[in-house]
């Protein structure tokens, strides 16, 4: 019963057999998958109406900014700004040491 209905669906006027009935159908399916994704294509697709140039004029980065987690700004916000560079710690030159002999004392 399901077999002869899909058959009227599928080749009306053509093959009887089980097997070559559920092959249309198959291939007929298949035809209509294709047929869906053409159809809803247009639907699916984002269209971007900004430029490339105009994103950039919103970029924090291309004006020097950066977005940084909350968390990292903390010790920045609680401090003073003097002894932001306290913490690195960088041997004295020799040349500038007071010790050193300038050749030109």
């Amino acid at each position: 019963e399901r077999i002869s209905a899909l058959q009227q669906i599928v080749s009306p006027y053509g093959k009887t057999d089980t097997a070559s009935v559920l092959l249309d159908a198959m291939h007929y399916i298949g035809f209509l998958h294709e047929q869906v994704k053409v159809l809803s294509a247009p639907y699916l697709q984002t269209v971007s109406t900004a430029t490339q140039e105009e994103l950039d004029e919103y970029s924090l980065r291309n004006r020097g900014l950066c977005l940084v987690p909350m968390e990292y700004t903390e010790g920045v916000a609680q401090g003073n700004g003097a002894d932001i560079w306290a913490s690195v710690k960088t041997p004295p030159s020799p040349a500038f040491s007071l010790n050193s002999q300038s050749p030109f004392r």
